[in-house]
């Protein structure tokens, strides 16, 4: 989950493509131009805080703007935007710093807040983290500080908490709540492969009856459709055929073993019956295998003693007796085959009506098994690293209207050579049926979850080139006579959502940052760290 805002406030995000290096004139000319920027901004800003001061943030009269008024002594450091005699970073007895503990490297910080909770703007005992953030630091490549820059030294001071309110600055607590890091992909959801059956009829013909359309639901072993062929009316009659041969040669074979018996007939045309008999034997066999090659499931034992009743078996085999009713009339020929469903699903494709000219080449009707389904994800290749097997995936169609849940079952073990990017696989339970096949979406592959995350409103957190900051009001802020001061932490960020982005170093729950109007305050400690220095400590 992405988290856009609008400059000044925007957070910085790791660079994973080199940036080209810029001509050394226009590199240059773009410094220049930002510089020239910054001094308008830093000169307009200061302008502002020095009239609203001396002016108790009133416009000035026609004739201060004049200069006829009387004008009072100037008290006014110009560096730090506040009057000179308690400007406590000119005259550090007034409130003097804390101690420096140096960058802290497990957690990218310095002045870290985390190994050393004394540091802490909190008026009571801070509380300890619910979780390791330097773990979830190392789960994934995150933003970092330059470990030699010296900006978190400095504080940023407002003449008065008036002041602070008429320059638009708002704070809010550093809380906690639920974050993720999540890996963000395309996906579609598709009917599981093994579970799509695209049938066709086993031999040539012609459809005599179409019994189930596209949306119907069928059960395994559903007849969807009949098809009237020559090819297995002539493999039925060869059956009856063969088991009428048989009879014939059986009933020779026994006679002449009585005959052999009474030496009335020699061994040769005894041995000829036999080899006869097994023939016919062997063409039976023949015959009933061609018609279970075609699908139909035909007793091994047959008596050919009801060969009437046989024949009439064979003339409508396979087919229910729903389904002879539905023939029509003069359709009840020994051609006729069904097409059945293989297993419980959903017609989802007929491309075939009564009469129509059919190849076994041609697939007729597709069923599908709409209760699972497979999600698969397409994951960019930087971030193929971090995808591991039994990983938490949410899914959401484009539309908002499908919604699902998974785990990843499968990952190619190769990258697609043209969209580099990995497919991963989630099975996906569709019992309630609420989901549909071939839909698009967003997939995202949950790396951590953390439902005490320590969180910020994104406004709150602002970045140099080289590093990510918040403002930490101070603990005394709000008593009478106090000083109005903001600290300026050192952070390393986390997880992002909507308008939320979790500090995994830099402050504690229960600490007040400034939120709406913190860029001006980088503006003010960006002045003050440029500034040549001022009169008020003189």
């Amino acid at each position: 989950m992405n988290t856009t805002s609008t400059n000044p406030t925007r957070i910085r995000q790791p660079r994973l493509e080199a940036t080209p290096t810029p001509h050394p004139r226009r590199r240059w000319l773009h410094s220049v131009a930002g510089q020239i920027i910054n001094a308008a901004v830093f000169s307009t800003l200061a302008a502002m805080l020095y009239i609203g001061h001396h002016n108790g943030w009133k416009l000035p009269t026609l004739s201060e703007l004049r200069g006829t008024a009387s004008q009072e002594r100037d008290d006014w450091c110009s560096e730090h935007l506040v009057p000179g005699s308690s400007c406590v970073e000119c005259k550090a007895d007034l409130l003097p710093k804390s101690l420096e503990f140096g960058f802290c490297r497990r957690h990218g910080v310095a002045e870290c807040v985390i190994d050393h909770p004394e540091l802490a703007q909190l008026s009571g005992e801070p509380e300890s983290l619910k979780y390791d953030t330097a773990a979830a630091l190392e789960l994934m490549a995150r933003p970092e500080n330059n470990s030699k820059s010296t900006l978190h030294k400095q504080r940023v001071q407002f003449p008065s908490s008036e002041s602070a309110a008429k320059f638009g600055i708002d704070v809010d607590v550093v809380g906690e709540r639920s974050m993720s890091d999540v890996i963000a992909a395309n996906g579609e959801l598709t009917f599981d492969p093994t579970r799509v059956a695209h049938l066709s009829s086993r031999v040539d013909g012609t459809v005599a009856a179409v019994l189930k359309v596209i949306g119907e639901e069928v059960r395994a072993g559903d007849v969807l459709l009949i098809v009237d062929s020559a090819r297995v009316g002539e493999g039925k009659s060869a059956l009856l055929r063969a088991i009428v041969e048989r009879g014939l040669r059986q009933s020779t074979a026994q006679r002449l073993r009585s005959l052999a018996s009474e030496k009335l007939v020699t061994a040769k045309a005894l041995a000829e019956a036999e080899a006869a008999l097994k023939e016919a034997e062997i063409s039976i066999a023949s015959a009933r295998q061609a018609l279970v090659n075609f699908g139909f499931d035909v007793p091994e034992a047959i008596d050919e003693d009801e060969l009437e009743q046989l024949e009439d078996e064979l003339r409508f085999l396979g087919l229910p007796r729903a389904c002879i009713e539905a023939l029509p009339s003069g359709a009840g020929s020994m051609n006729l085959i069904p097409v059945r469903a293989p297993y419980e699903g959903v017609v989802i494709t007929s491309d075939v009506v009564a009469g129509e000219v059919v190849e076994t080449t041609k697939a007729l009707l597709t069923v599908a098994d709409p209760r699972r389904l497979w999600l698969l994800l397409n994951v960019r290749q930087e971030d193929a690293k971090y995808v591991s097997l039994g990983l938490p995936v949410r899914f959401i169609s484009d539309d908002g209207s499908q919604q699902t849940d998974g785990h990843i079952s499968w990952i190619n073990p190769s990258i697609d050579a043209r969209t580099r990017t990995l497919e991963v696989r989630v099975v996906v339970n569709n019992a309630d049926g609420r989901l549909r096949g071939h839909t698009f979406g967003s997939g995202a592959i949950v790396l951590r979850e953390e439902p005490n995350a320590v969180v910020v409103p994104v406004e709150a957190v602002q970045s140099t080139n080289d590093a990510h900051f918040v403002f930490v009001r101070d603990k005394d802020y709000l008593k009478e006579g106090s000083f109005k001061i903001f600290h300026v932490r050192q952070v390393r960020l986390g997880a992002h959502d909507g308008g939320y982005v979790e500090l995994l170093a830099g402050a504690l729950p229960g600490e007040v940052v400034a939120t709406k109007g913190s860029a001006a305050i980088l503006a003010q400690l960006l002045r003050s760290n440029l500034g040549a220095g001022c009169d008020c400590c003189n």
